[in-house]
């Protein structure tokens, strides 16, 4: 008997030992400071991103290192999310044991672009930084920095005017771009040279493909033919206009027709975000930069309605140019009314707050832009 409470005794003692060495061991986290977050730019801005400007640099973020109470190895990962979502849905955008990172227009956009969000879209975000030792450990995060963004598409391959009409004249390696408007659609703002001729090619260098007239339209429309080798037969040239002049010049390769219409060389601005108002007789006009490029530098006003470009200061409502309906008040296409009897277009989106701004018009991408001051 006293054999058997020896064993228990010495049994008891035992598990005790046990549970003290294990208790030795468990890890106790004293829980310290998260990184402290830190951008180049501010935060509650917009930020328009364009393919031009992909290589970059947009943000520079920096960070303190986080305190988890021990020696530890810790990741950093910088997150971005919607805002607002706190981060539930949040992604990765790179993670290191460092404390910075640059991020380029060009990595962000594309970032955006695979996760599906709109293009030409504001947008609102949240990035923030997530410092991780383990998975039996709790993370630490910084403070969120919030901005809009604005992303672009990334443009598909234009294909190349030329012709004595122009000033490439008939060398296939000096072609002026027509760049990608939609599905099957192209333009270009280019000088033309009076009766004269032009064709299109697909590729620089190469003859073929190439779209020219059928021989039945004039200077200003028509309908192409189009010459999938050098072994067909090479189509007619477009004709020029008999004015000499810049001209916005469209082809649908689709359907296989082509216009033509002179721009002028002043544009005027009219619309209740301006000082002036719905005038068409009394537009602000805009200084041409180049071939098919004007800008301006104005007071534009919120609460009042949006913008239109005039094609004259004459009174007339036509020609005009308006938006496709799926620009904002920063970026957008441009779209066309030629006379009275065709759609009025969109208005150009007044801006998000009042103040001095530069609007740029592109007739060769169809674009206007608004930047302020």
């Amino acid at each position: 008997m006293n054999k058997i409470k020896s064993l228990l005794s010495i049994f008891a003692i035992l598990l005790v030992a046990v549970s003290c060495e294990e208790e030795t061991y468990d890890p106790v986290i004293k829980y310290g400071d998260g990184p402290v977050l830190t951008s180049s730019e501010a935060g509650g801005e917009t930020f328009l991103l364009t393919e031009e400007e992909a290589d970059n640099e947009l943000f520079s973020f920096s960070w303190t290192q986080a305190d988890f109470g021990f020696p530890a190895a810790i990741t950093y990962a910088l997150e971005i999310d919607d805002a607002g979502n706190s981060f539930a849905g949040a992604s990765e955008i790179a993670s290191s044991s460092g404390f910075s990172y640059n991020i380029t227009v060009g990595e962000l956009n594309s970032l955006l672009t695979s996760l599906e969000y709109p293009t030409g879209t504001e947008t609102p975000l949240e990035i923030r930084v997530k410092a991780s030792v383990s998975e039996y450990a709790n993370a630490l995060y910084s403070e969120t920095f919030g901005f809009n963004v604005i992303t672009y598409s990334v443009k598909l391959p234009p294909i190349y005017l030329l012709g004595d009409a122009t000033d490439a004249g008939w060398d296939n390696n000096t072609t002026l771009e027509a760049p990608y408007m939609s599905s099957g659609k192209y333009g270009i703002a280019a000088h033309l040279k009076p009766n004269a001729w032009l064709k299109f090619i697909k590729t620089q260098g190469q003859w073929a493909p190439m779209w020219g007239s059928d021989g039945t339209g004039d200077a200003f429309s028509g309908k192409l033919t189009y010459r999938p080798t050098e072994d067909d037969t090479d189509p007619a040239s477009i004709p020029s206009p008999s004015v000499e002049g810049d001209y916005r010049i469209d082809v649908d390769i689709t359907n296989l027709t082509y216009s033509v219409y002179k721009l002028p060389d002043v544009i005027y601005l009219v619309g209740g975000a301006t000082t002036i108002g719905w005038d068409p007789a009394n537009g602000l006009a805009f200084t041409k930069d180049g071939v098919g490029k004007y800008s301006l530098v104005t007071t534009l006003s919120t609460g009042n309605g949006g913008m239109k470009i005039m094609a004259g200061n004459s009174g007339a409502w036509a020609p005009q140019w308006g938006s496709d309906g799926n620009g904002n008040s920063l970026l957008g296409k441009l779209s066309y009314r030629a006379g009275d009897a065709d759609p009025d277009p969109a208005e150009i989106p007044e801006p998000s707050s009042a103040g001095t701004y530069k609007i740029e018009v592109d007739f060769s991408e169809y674009t206007y832009k608004i930047t302020k001051q």
